[in-house]
């Protein structure tokens, strides 16, 4: 009876073993499992293909391959397999039921039996993202370049896609010593928490803000440390020694509207504004410009006007002199033969309408605005067909998608993402000079060309691009011209 007993016991130790291995083996697989999807869910999230971004740069030597760290992978943790668990808690029952019923038999070692779960979770640490003034106590040895974005609140979209086209500038570049770090501008800074990032980095440039009331806040901080400011603002007025502002200023955009007038000899010159001091700024330029003498008329229209649809149309045919007895044979409206008109997108998408109602005829009167006109639902405005306006010329766009779309195929590009790629690229070159930008000014290094684009670095803050005007045709698209009417 003993040795029948003790054959059970063999056969039965046999079988624990064997399913003791089943189990851990399906323990270890699903271990894999479950950092392969939580790969798999970090790449989704950031939507970026990274074996694509591989052929980006391909190093010549393994030391000077490029290194990238990607924020939003940074609170990304494996998730763990409930499966697993429960396959785990299921054995350990089994096997502690299966030593009690042998609680008499000799010991065999087994019955504190714990299979150990090797699923663990997956820590990404990145280092080059910012937001805040309690940095732990780390050394800086790259050349760092600080980046003033908004990852939070109103405008934290546009940061975060200014982000990816800085991130892709990185990755495209053979120079492995630069490193971005990034502090948000979206939550309200004390400027005292960008000295102590400041004087921790010792950033070589600084790169941002986005609006031009932080670049205001920060530029006695800029002042003190004398570190050169790579802006996306467009408030041209607050360039200086120091400070370059490479938004495309509408300042800059009025300079080309009159020089274009001048060029085509206009004579009889509107002018239509909102009311604001946005309007009479730029109203001030015309009116010191050389054509002040051409400007027939002008008229501001308040936010009060311009919601009152009966008022509106009462001004803008006064505006036009306009007769309709006189217009009765649908002749055009000559009263002008070049109307600017500013204002934004709303502005100008309900006075365009008015104007045509009251027989402005855009192939004889040329109507000039900003760039806001190089919108989707302003160029598909049917009376907005042949206005005019001037912007920035951008060559090899295609090939920045191309590049742009190896990192998020989903994702569109737009001006405000590749002037960010422009600038970045240019920034990763000037801060891996040994000489200071200034410097470099002096000796005639400040011109530069990424995919063609050109940009000219002056040094009183001044960044001259090539700019031309541009018209809508009927198909909603739009085309450079180079003659007058």
């Amino acid at each position: 009876m003993k040795f029948i007993n003790f054959k059970i016991l063999i056969y039965i130790l046999i079988l624990l073993s064997s399913c003791s291995s089943h189990i851990s083996k399906e323990s270890t697989d699903n271990s894999t499992s479950t950092q392969i999807k939580s790969n798999e869910f970090k790449l989704n999230k950031n939507k970026i293909n990274k074996k694509k971004l591989e052929n980006l740069y391909v190093a010549s030597k393994p030391s000077e391959s490029v290194v990238f760290e990607f924020r939003k992978e940074r609170y990304l943790e494996g998730i763990q397999n409930k499966e697993v668990e429960n396959k785990i808690d299921y054995a350990q029952k089994a096997l502690q039921a299966t030593f009690k019923m042998l609680s008499k038999a000799p010991t065999t070692g087994m019955e504190h039996l714990k299979i150990k779960n090797k699923s663990h979770k997956i820590k990404y640490n990145f280092e080059n993202y910012y937001n805040g003034s309690t940095e732990t106590n780390k050394t800086y040895k790259e050349i760092n370049i600080l980046v003033l974005l908004p990852f939070s609140n109103k405008f934290r979209s546009i940061g975060e896609k200014i982000r990816k086209a800085v991130d892709l500038a990185v990755l495209s570049s053979k120079n492995n010593s630069i490193k971005f770090v990034y502090f948000n501008t979206g939550k309200d800074f004390n400027s005292n928490d960008l000295e102590l990032v400041i004087e921790k980095l010792n950033p070589r440039l600084l790169v941002g803000p986005l609006l031009r009331e932080n670049l205001i806040k920060i530029k006695p901080v800029i002042s003190k440390f004398k570190i050169p400011v790579f802006s996306f603002t467009n408030d041209s007025s607050l360039s200086e020694s120091g400070i370059w502002v490479l938004g495309f200023s509408p300042f800059d955009q009025i300079n080309r509207i009159i020089d274009y007038a001048i060029k085509c000899k206009k004579e009889k010159i509107g002018f239509i504004s909102v009311d604001d001091d946005y309007g009479r700024k730029i109203y001030r330029k015309v009116e010191n410009s050389e054509i002040k003498n051409l400007i027939k008329n002008k008229i501001f229209i308040s936010t009060q006007n311009f919601k009152n649809k009966e008022n509106l149309r009462n001004t803008i045919s006064i505006f036009l002199n306009y007769n309709e007895n006189n217009n009765k044979d649908l002749l055009s409206n000559d009263e002008y033969d070049f109307i600017i008109l500013i204002g934004n997108r709303n502005f100008i998408l309900g006075l365009a309408p008015i104007l045509t109602y009251y027989d402005v005829d855009l192939l004889k009167t040329e109507l000039f605005t900003t760039s806001v006109l190089n919108d989707k639902t302003l160029l598909k405005e049917h009376s907005l067909i042949n206005a005019k306006f001037p912007f920035i010329s951008e060559t090899n766009i295609n090939e920045f998608n191309k590049l742009w779309k190896l990192a998020w195929p989903k994702s569109e590009t737009d001006y405000l993402i590749r002037l960010g790629y422009y600038i970045s690229k240019i920034s990763i070159w000037v801060a891996s000079q040994n000489t200071k930008f200034e410097n470099q000014l002096e000796t005639g290094r400040n011109k530069f060309s990424i995919l063609g684009n050109k940009f000219t670095f002056k040094a009183n803050g001044n960044v001259l691009r090539p700019v031309n005007i541009y018209k809508i045709n009927k198909s909603g698209m739009i085309k450079k011209i180079d003659s007058c009417l």
